[in-house]
């Protein structure tokens, strides 16, 4: 069992597959996006599974695949198949954006993922649009089609709080009150190339809406809630509400996440630029014992909580994958 300097358990990685994505959404990267890795400097499927059986055996058993968009990567669902494979690991999950996700939630369903959370910022199109610059809302509708009929269970729906952009909730209840997801407004965090002064908004305000909106019934987080430990639905509703406050009430003294970026270094905090570079150990092939202590460093350098003030992060939340 992996713990930490604080003695929080470890056992939650999170996976950027790659640092490409096909939408370039307004909380997550600037208009022109960001540099590229270069292609040799991106983690082969087989340096990925082999760092993930080592963190495997010392007690990592959620993985979760994340990008930029991890569906533009080849191979994605392979990538799923290797790693179910792996002893320890009990379940693999995605985060996509849902625009690709129609042509292959069934083979990616087929392989062992368990879950998806589908990052849907709007249910206008055209402030869809807006906010992703350039993205079709029909094609993430389509990806959350295909992920419930193909017995996805539980769909949840990541809403990034922007100002006066996406923070009226009515459009998401009338969704739970159709389908049988979880909609979670997330408050925008710091990494994001927009202002946070001008479009930060406390998911306390969004809450307030939503109970103005009323009747609710409180209901018991889903398996694999994270953050998001409370949760409305409308009575008879097969869908309900989350929110997620990362800013306004960190949840530091429970992290229990680590995360691999595309280009193979083990980031600690999401707020924090502290990396271990473990490439060193995986090629020219990876070397068992040097990862083994690399993720034992990890435990004894991973921040206590995230600072009080962001400064540089060396990357934008595209690259780190959230």
């Amino acid at each position: 069992m992996l713990r930490d300097a604080a003695f929080r358990r470890i056992d939650y990685l999170r996976i950027s597959v790659t640092d490409r994505c096909n939408l370039r959404c307004r909380y997550c990267m600037p208009p022109a996006g960001v540099p590229a890795v270069a292609h040799e400097d991106v983690l082969r499927f087989e340096e990925i599974v082999a760092f993930v059986r080592i963190a495997a055996g010392e007690g990592i058993g959620a993985v979760r695949l994340t990008g930029g968009e991890p569906l533009v990567r080849r191979g994605c669902p392979e990538l799923v198949r290797m790693l179910r494979a792996v002893e320890g690991v009990r379940e693999v999950t995605l985060t996509t954006n849902g625009t690709l996700l129609a042509a292959f939630a069934g083979e990616l369903r087929e392989a062992g993922l368990a879950r998806v959370n589908i990052g849907l910022p709007s249910l206008d199109a055209a402030a869809y649009r807006h906010l992703t610059r350039g993205g079709e809302l029909k094609d993430a509708l389509r990806g959350l089609e295909a992920a419930l009929a193909h017995g996805f269970a539980p769909v949840k729906v990541n809403v990034v709080l922007l100002r006066g952009l996406n923070d009226d909730p009515t459009p998401f209840v009338a969704l739970t009150e159709r389908l049988p997801v979880e909609v979670r407004f997330i408050e925008y965090m710091p990494i994001g190339p927009e202002d946070p002064r001008r479009y930060f908004v406390p998911a306390s305000t969004v809450l307030e809406r939503l109970l103005a909106l009323g009747p609710w019934e409180e209901v018991e987080p889903l398996p694999g809630a994270g953050p998001a430990q409370r949760a409305l639905r409308r009575p008879g509703s097969p869908g309900r509400i989350a929110c997620i406050t990362p800013v306004s009430e960190h949840f530091c003294h429970g992290c229990n996440r680590l995360r691999l970026t595309a280009d193979g270094t083990l980031r600690l905090c999401l707020l924090s630029p502290q990396e271990i570079d473990l490439k060193p150990a995986l090629r020219p092939r990876p070397d068992p014992d040097a990862l083994r202590a690399l993720l034992g460093r990890a435990m004894c350098e991973k921040p206590r909580r995230m600072a009080d003030e962001t400064g540089e992060l060396g990357r934008r939340m595209s690259q780190i994958g959230g």
